[in-house]
């Protein structure tokens, strides 16, 4: 049985697919908001990262859940070689690591001890202010080697498990982080997405250049990254920043796809609108499936009237994103998926 885990504005949604027919097997952590949404299969684990909240922990597909870790959660990570090492990112900046299959933290503290001249750069356009990590990276040729992404404030990097830490946004027009990841094949080659553009860099996140050949969107968000020969790479996309979404078109979001490690890129339909007007906000692949991706579309709630949390929609393609299918429409705008083996 697979499993997609919706995280909302207003809660978690869990979907089931059973003889090719998704349902919704229950709806939980209802009135919070979910930011983050992780799966350790092996363990039979899922983590939830809830805003102004914690890390929720549960081993029984959502029925029941155990909060470990109180903070305003924004990200989190499951380490790919260690499926017991988890890691949560907060609002303002701090990183928090569990050994324990996320029974117990720790705080990663070098991540406070940079330069004051690399923190005064942490800074969000919107009140108060405070700028938070909005995407981790484990490396998967190497757990020692974790990036994370501020929003805003740049990529800083640690060869060392985290103990110290490293500015590494130079080449990066504009600090607005909203994913960093790792390429599976080439440790050197990192990826980055930003509010204004997407970028490559050769030499573990020195030397940023940005890549937009194909693409006609100005907005990146999130992106995942799949391997072969070549790593494939999609990238969801709108035009121009969340304030022009008022517009009746709203985000006109878009999918892209690029199959030559991110040089250049080609807009995605078969079945998806050429102009969204929900913001897809996140995409996650298949642990069963190389070629099945989820995509989680919603509204931007900043837009919308004080308490009214928007409305969201998941998507799922079963052929590397050549044709898609709206699986399920949402009370709430869609945050993050995570898909489950179990």
């Amino acid at each position: 049985m697979r499993r997609t885990y919706v995280a909302t504005e207003i809660g978690l949604e869990v979907l089931a697919e059973d003889g090719g027919e998704w349902r919704t097997e229950r709806s939980t952590l209802q009135g919070k908001t979910v930011d983050a949404i992780v799966a350790a299969d092996e363990l039979g684990l899922v983590y939830a990262g809830v805003g102004h909240d914690g890390v929720y922990r549960t081993a029984d597909a959502g029925q029941t859940w155990e909060r470990t870790l109180e903070a305003d959660v924004r990200s989190m990570v499951v380490d790919p070689d260690d499926p017991s090492t988890v890691y949560a990112g907060t609002e303002p900046v701090h990183l928090w690591r569990s050994r324990d299959a996320g029974r117990t933290w720790a705080e990663l503290e070098g991540l406070q001890r940079v330069p004051e001249a690399v923190r005064e750069r942490w800074w969000f356009p919107v009140y108060p202010h405070e700028p938070h990590v909005l995407s981790i990276c484990v490396s998967p040729h190497d757990s020692r080697q974790i990036y994370v992404g501020l929003e805003h404030g740049g990529i800083l990097r640690s060869d060392d498990d985290g103990a110290t830490w490293k500015d590494v946004s130079a080449g990066i027009e504009y600090l607005d982080i909203h994913m960093v990841a790792a390429d599976p094949k080439r440790q050197n080659l990192v990826y980055a997405a930003t509010a204004r553009g997407f970028y490559r860099s050769e030499d573990y996140g020195r030397d940023w250049l940005q890549y937009d050949a194909g693409f006609a969107r100005d907005y990146m968000h999130d992106f995942i990254v799949l391997p072969g020969e070549r790593s494939r790479l999609f990238m969801t996309t709108a035009n121009g920043v969340p304030p022009n979404w008022l517009r009746d078109s709203r985000a006109e979001s878009a999918i892209y796809r690029s199959d030559d490690e991110g040089l250049t890129w080609h807009q995605l339909g078969g079945g998806l609108p050429a102009r969204m007007p929900l913001m897809v906000w996140n995409l996650v692949g298949d642990p069963l499936d190389e070629a099945r991706l989820y995509a989680g579309a919603g509204e931007y709630v900043p837009n919308l009237p004080k308490g009214d949390p928007g409305r969201g929609e998941l998507w799922a393609s079963t052929d590397h994103g050549d044709t898609w299918t709206r699986l399920a429409t949402l009370g709430g705008s869609v945050n993050k998926v995570c898909a489950a083996a179990a």
